[in-house]
C-alpha cells in the first residue's frame, strides 16, 4: 500500500451522549468524531459504519494522586510481557508511567525512536498550551489598499474561518466569512477588487513526504495563512475533499459575500501596502482550536497551530514547516521534557520521516495528567478519543479489550506498517497512568487489537 493510500479518509462515525464520570475531578463531556484512515477502513470501519449496539460507556477521568495503590512493575510484566511478544505487534516500543510520581511501571525499549503517525499532535498541543495564552486568537485584518476601491485581506494564520453563515461543528467559535464581510460593510466600503496579502507563512505548502493526492482524499490542503474550513470544499463534511488553492478560494468566497466579481480576487506573493484598517475578525481561543485539532485529528489545523508557536517565539520571522517543528521541539525541551531522539518533519504526523520515542510521548502526556497540571493541560485529555465511546476509538475496545471501554483515552496513529496508541488510563484501583505503544513493521489490522488489549489490561489489572 502506498503512503498516500494510507491517508485517504473515511466516513464519519458519530457517537453522541458520552458522559464523563469523575471521582476526584469533574471534567466536561466530549462529543467527538475524528479522521479514520484507509488502514482503519481496512480494519472494518467503512463509510457510514457504526459502532456496536448499546449505550456508550461512561468514561472516568480521575485526578492523578498517590492515595491509590500503584501497580507492581513485576506483576505488569507477567501480564503485558506475553502480549508485547506477539508477532502481531511487530517491533513494539512501549512506556507506561505512573502519573502521580512519574515512576516507570512497564516499558519496552522506551527510548528507541519510531514513526509516531498522528500521535505527533500530542506534542503540538502541549507545546501550544505551554507557549501561548489559553485565550490566544488569530486575527484576519481587513484594510483599504492604496486604491480606494481595493480591499486588502491580511491573513494572520487562521484556517478555521467558516464559509457558512455560522461556525460549523468542526470548529466551534470560528469566525465566519459573513462576519468578515460585515466588517467591510460597517466601514461603508464597496470594493471592486480584493487582494490577499501574503501573511506570516513561508516555504513549501506541502510537508515533507506529503502527496497532492491526499488533497482530494480530504486529509490535507496546502498550508496557507488564510483558509475556510481548513480547505474543505464542503464545510459540512469532515471528510470532504479539499481545495488546492485555499487562500484564493477564501478570497473568492468573500467576494461573493460582498457582491464583488470573484475574477477580481488576487493573491499577492509580495507585501501589500494599505492606507486604513477597517477592522478584523478573530478565530476561536487557542484551547478550543487545540480541542478541535485533537478531536478531529485535523492535519491542517495542527500545522497552523505549530506555526503560531513559532511566530510567538520569533514574531519578525515568517514561519514554515521547519520553523513550526523546531518551535514545538524547543518549547517542550524548555519545559524540561527530554526531546533527544525526537525528529519532526511536520506537526501533524502525516510525514513518515517523523521519529518519537514511547518515553517522549509519556513524558508529554504527563504534563497534562500529573497532579500539578493546569486546567488547560487537563482539558487536553478531555479532547482525546474515548475507548468505545468517541473519535477514532469509537469502534475499538470490545471483546478481549472491553475492560478498557470508557476508561482509556488515547490518540491513535496509523501509517503504513505503523500503529500507535498513546494516552491515559485509570486502573481498577484508581491509579492513573500515561502510556505510549508504538508498533512498527507490522500490519495495523493485526497490531491494533493487541495494543487495545495492553491498554485494557492496564485498566483491569490492580497488579499489586
Amino acid at each position: 500500500m502506498t503512503e498516500r493510500g494510507v491517508w485517504r479518509g473515511r466516513g464519519p462515525v458519530w457517537r453522541i451522549g458520552v458522559v464523563l464520570v469523575t471521582v476526584t475531578l469533574l471534567v466536561a463531556g466530549l462529543v467527538a468524531a475524528a479522521l479514520l484512515t484507509d488502514v482503519e477502513r481496512e480494519l472494518g470501519v467503512g463509510r457510514g459504519g457504526s459502532a456496536s449496539a448499546g449505550p456508550p460507556p461512561s468514561p472516568g477521568l480521575l485526578a492523578a494522586g498517590d492515595d491509590s495503590p500503584t501497580p507492581d512493575p513485576g506483576a505488569l510484566e507477567q501480564i503485558l510481557g506475553p502480549l508485547a511478544s506477539e508477532p502481531a505487534v511487530g517491533d513494539l516500543t512501549a512506556s507506561v508511567v505512573d502519573d502521580a510520581t512519574g515512576q516507570v511501571l512497564w516499558e519496552r525499549r522506551p527510548r528507541d525512536a519510531r514513526v509516531p503517525a498522528s500521535t505527533v499532535k500530542l506534542l503540538t498541543a502541549v507545546a501550544a498550551l505551554t507557549r501561548l495564552p489559553a485565550d490566544a486568537r488569530v486575527d484576519t485584518v481587513l484594510a483599504r489598499g492604496t486604491r480606494p476601491d481595493t480591499l486588502v485581506v491580511i491573513p494572520g494564520g487562521d484556517p478555521t474561518m467558516s464559509g457558512s453563515a455560522e461556525p460549523g461543528p468542526l470548529f466551534p467559535g470560528a469566525a465566519t466569512i459573513a462576519q468578515a464581510a460585515g466588517v467591510v460593510r460597517t466601514a461603508g466600503q464597496t470594493p471592486a477588487r480584493i487582494v490577499v496579502a501574503p501573511g506570516p507563512y513561508t516555504g513549501p505548502r506541502l510537508g515533507p513526504g506529503w502527496s497532492p493526492v491526499d488533497i482530494a482524499g480530504g486529509n490535507i490542503a496546502p498550508v496557507q495563512a488564510w483558509m475556510l474550513d481548513a480547505g474543505r470544499l464542503d464545510p459540512a463534511d469532515e471528510y470532504s475533499p479539499r481545495t488546492s488553492e485555499p487562500t484564493l478560494e477564501a478570497g473568492r468566497a468573500l467576494a461573493r459575500e460582498l457582491g464583488v466579481d470573484p475574477a477580481e480576487v488576487s493573491v499577492s506573493e509580495e507585501p501589500v501596502e494599505t492606507t486604513e484598517e477597517f477592522g478584523r475578525v478573530s478565530s476561536a481561543p487557542l484551547t478550543e482550536r487545540v480541542r478541535s485539532m485533537l478531536v478531529h485529528s485535523d492535519n491542517v489545523l495542527a500545522e497552523t497551530v505549530c506555526r503560531e508557536v513559532a511566530l510567538s517565539r520569533n514574531p519578525d520571522q515568517a514561519a514554515g514547516f521547519s520553523a513550526g517543528t523546531a518551535a514545538v521541539v524547543d518549547t517542550l525541551a524548555e519545559r524540561g521534557l527530554d526531546m533527544s531522539g525526537v525528529r519532526l518533519d511536520d506537526c501533524s504526523g502525516m510525514s513518515a520521516g517523523n521519529r518519537i520515542s514511547a518515553a517522549a510521548l509519556t513524558d508529554v502526556l504527563r504534563t497534562a495528567a500529573a497532579p500539578d497540571a493546569t486546567r488547560e493541560m487537563r482539558d487536553l485529555l478531555d479532547a482525546l478519543p474515548i475507548a468505545a465511546g468517541s473519535g477514532t476509538l469509537v469502534d475499538r475496545f470490545d471483546g478481549p479489550s472491553a475492560a478498557g471501554a470508557g476508561w482509556v483515552r488515547a490518540k491513535t496513529g496509523t501509517l503504513r506498517e505503523t500503529s500507535a496508541l498513546a494516552g491515559t488510563v485509570t486502573s481498577a484501583d484508581g491509579r492513573t497512568m500515561s502510556f505510549a505503544l508504538l508498533a512498527s513493521g507490522t500490519d495495523a489490522a493485526l497490531a491494533r487489537p493487541v495494543l487495545d488489549r495492553i491498554a485494557a489490561e492496564l485498566r483491569s489489572c490492580g497488579c499489586r
